[in-house]
């Protein structure tokens, strides 16, 4: 069984949904990656 999962990225169109629908339904948290940017290549 997972004990923990780390570093995924969800590209999505209404942020705030997608938090609620991560911490409420599958206990996730929030990290914050301060000023440092990610590639979004491959996303349209």
């Amino acid at each position: 069984m997972i004990q923990s999962l780390s570093h995924m990225t969800f590209v999505v169109r209404d942020l705030d949904r997608m938090t609620e629908i991560l911490t409420g339904v599958f206990d996730a948290r929030e990290v914050d990656s301060g000023a440092r940017q990610f590639s979004l290549e491959g996303v349209q």
